[in-house]
């Protein structure tokens, strides 16, 4: 292995430094005249339409709380179906749903689900929420998806 030896400030010092001008690349684009045409301002290059699992700033209900608040304001919306209280049917269903831009719910899924009435009473109760606070990212109100477990549990 070749050991380079540095040189000291005295032997550099009667030493030229470079005679020639080095000419760079030449078929790059001019960028002198930047008069704006044709391109946007960063803000609207942006994507709008995604739609985020986890932003700086969760949506919440008004009253705030976080998910358990969200989680319980559901609960306290659910009614349970006589045929299913009959039956004895508990467990957890899965909810997916989607706080846009507003602080609307849009796109109210079912993920797992127990019986078509369960199933279809949680997206009753959580299309029956308040409007959320929306989520926000990058200080700009964004969508934000969940997904929320609610249980069914007979008293």
């Amino acid at each position: 292995m070749k050991k380079e030896e540095v040189p000291d400030q005295e032997e550099l010092k009667d030493k030229t430094v470079a005679t020639v001008t080095v000419k760079g690349n030449t078929d790059t684009p001019d960028l002198s005249d930047l008069s704006g045409e044709g391109t946007k301002p960063v803000e609207e290059v942006v994507e709008t339409n995604k739609v985020y699992t986890y932003v700086e700033q969760m949506p919440s209900l008004p009253g705030g709380g976080g998910m358990g608040a969200i989680v319980s304001a559901i609960q306290k919306n659910v009614r349970y179906p006589a045929v299913d209280l009959r039956n004895q049917v508990e467990g957890k269903v899965f909810a997916s749903f989607t706080v846009d831009e507003n602080g609307d719910i849009s796109d109210v899924k079912i993920v797992k689900g127990i019986s078509s009435t369960i199933d279809a009473e949680t997206i009753r109760s959580i299309k029956a929420l308040p409007k959320f606070i929306p989520g926000k990212q990058n200080g700009r109100s964004v969508k934000v998806s969940f997904t929320v477990p609610v249980t069914y549990k007979i008293q």
